[in-house]
């Protein structure tokens, strides 16, 4: 595990979580609940509501996120380098399954049980990686 996990365990819960002051380490955090706030954080993201994002869109997001009074930092955040990582398929849209790819492959290298849940302790340990 490395410090992008840890980040990503927080950027998973993204909309929906940064409204409830989720925090790592704070609650468990599911795996349906990472879906569920990947898909709302997509269709925020995909204006034109054609089911992928552009690279127009992603821009407009991220200037989005810059006015934010946060700046989009902690759970609201999406990084530069986003769009590219998410684009698997390099056709220069992402699509909702690539969106949620490399945050659940993220949440399944932290839940070390497998049991669909990262638990305080299981964020606990991935912390150690981020020091």
């Amino acid at each position: 595990m490395t410090r992008t996990i840890c980040v990503a365990l927080l950027t998973l819960t993204a909309a929906g979580a940064a409204h409830a002051g989720l925090q790592l380490g704070e609650r468990p955090i599911a795996r349906t609940e990472v879906i569920a706030t990947v898909k709302k954080q997509f269709a925020v993201m995909d204006v034109n509501r054609d089911g992928g994002i552009s690279p127009d869109e992603f821009t407009a997001y991220r200037e989005k996120q810059a006015a934010m009074p946060d700046q989009g930092r902690g759970l609201t955040r999406i990084g530069r380098s986003w769009f590219e990582r998410s684009d698997v398929d390099g056709n220069s849209r992402v699509t909702p399954d690539e969106a949620q790819g490399r945050p659940l492959e993220l949440f399944d290298m932290a839940d070390a049980n497998r049991d669909g849940v990262a638990s305080i302790a299981e964020q606990s340990v991935a912390a150690l990686f981020v020091k």
